[in-house]
């Protein structure tokens, strides 16, 4: 039986923000399947975060969903360096999604991120650094998983009347 003390520190503990903190890094961390699934699930996660915790929050969440990724791929499963190239970049595009999101719309939050995302492959399959592939995965990819994450945070944290 826990007592009304510890019912309190339990509740201080799990926060939404702490549960989506740990959700961001574990999912893609757990999860070394789809990029459609996974930067959905992410994507949708960070939608939340933007219109549920504070704008000092944000930084942090932009940052934690791409260690889960590498980690999977130091721990379970052929890292690719390629995924390092891009994390600067990935986290920008994720502060973007949730900054923009929280000062204007997910559609236009969606949109740039994923232009962002593309340019930035741009440079680098310009470049040959990375593969062609990148500018699908960082492009309409990227673009598909934030419009579906978006559409489905509305729906979580749609207010209804």
């Amino acid at each position: 039986m826990l007592t009304n003390a510890q019912s309190v520190s339990i509740k201080k503990i799990i926060t939404l923000k702490t549960t989506v903190f740990v959700l961001v890094f574990v999912i893609p961390l757990l999860f070394n399947g789809s990029q459609i699934i996974t930067g959905s699930i992410i994507n949708t996660l960070l939608f939340i975060s933007a219109a549920k915790l504070s704008k000092r929050t944000l930084p942090f969440m932009a940052v934690i969903p791409s260690l889960g990724a590498v980690s999977n791929g130091i721990l379970f499963g052929p890292f690719t360096i390629y995924l390092v190239y891009f994390l600067p970049f990935i986290w920008i595009g994720n502060y973007l999604l949730m900054y923009i999101t929280k000062t204007h719309n997910m559609w236009i939050a969606s949109f740039i991120k994923s232009i962002f995302l593309f340019l930035i492959a741009y440079v680098f399959v310009s470049l040959h650094i990375v593969p062609k592939i990148f500018l699908t995965a960082m492009g309409v990819i990227q673009l598909g998983t934030a419009l579906i994450g978006g559409i489905a945070a509305s729906a979580i944290t749609y207010e209804r009347k």
